[in-house]
């Protein structure tokens, strides 16, 4: 009897790559049922041609949000194989080393992690999430371009106004609740340049955008089976190394965000 191969070293992908191999999503479905889910899905969206127009990256380019041109990617797939996990929420609590300007640095978790009201503690947990996907028949997938950290990334607000501002297109198509629900790249900065009212608090309820990660989605896992089923290599995400230091490899950085969304036959 062949043995089981076991993921060992502790490099952050490893790490996400063993929680999808230990989470019933990531036993259950394999590359073949995953393709043919995908399939079966982009044809259930072609009886909806006004949400399909929507879902586009051709309109989200219309949107007068400069980043919304930064967009550079998008998939339509079955919510039902996107892994969520509670120990992709703990990964939010593992520390690591930050350099900022002159000094020795800090070693932390994320500096997010209960202060903002979008990130853990403060967001639901897994098992809600996946509730919610299940709920879903589409999941909406988008990925900005590669972008310099540090530089270039203008309003940080801007990257949730676009999701809310397609949710409320979809709602507006289909009604209200069609989107279950949406989820950002990061901390939510909806409501920039207001800062955070912090510890579960929030001023807009109805536009804040938790991470996908700070909801337990393994986006790493996410953009793989994207890749795989779209062809696209470029979906997949490479974990940054040496974060804020001068030997940062990569220098740049993309946010990946979505939303679920339930479409009545």
């Amino acid at each position: 009897m062949a043995k089981k191969k076991y993921i060992t070293n502790y490099s952050i992908e490893n790490i996400a790559q063993s929680i999808v191999k230990d989470n019933p999503t990531g036993k259950r479905y394999g590359l073949e049922d995953k393709r043919m889910l995908y399939e079966e899905r982009l044809q259930f969206l072609e009886d909806f041609p006004q949400l399909k127009a929507i879902l586009s990256l051709d309109h989200i380019h219309t949107h007068n949000i400069p980043k919304a041109k930064m967009i550079t990617h998008l998939a339509i797939i079955p919510p039902e194989i996107i892994v969520v996990d509670s120990r992709i929420q703990d990964m939010c609590y593992l520390p690591y080393w930050t350099f900022y300007g002159s000094g020795e640095g800090s070693f932390g978790r994320c500096s997010g992690v209960g202060a903002f009201s979008c990130c853990p503690p403060f967001n639901l947990e897994a098992e809600k999430v996946q509730a919610l996907l299940d709920k879903a028949n589409i999941f909406l997938a988008l990925q900005f371009k590669p972008l310099i950290i540090g530089s270039g990334l203008g309003d940080p607000g801007e990257q949730f106004r676009i999701l809310n501002l397609l949710a409320d297109e979809i709602d507006t198509l289909l009604g209200k609740g069609a989107v279950i629900q949406k989820f950002g790249g990061g901390p939510c900065f909806a409501c920039y340049p207001e800062v955070c009212l912090c510890e579960g608090k929030c001023r807009a309820p109805q536009l804040k955008i938790p991470s996908l990660e700070g909801m337990g989605v393994c986006v790493d896992q996410l953009c793989k089976d994207i890749a795989f089923l779209t062809g696209n290599e470029k979906w997949k995400i490479t974990w940054i190394k040496g974060f804020g230091t001068d030997d940062q490899v990569p220098k740049k950085s993309k946010g990946t965000q979505g939303l679920a969304i339930t479409v009545k036959p």
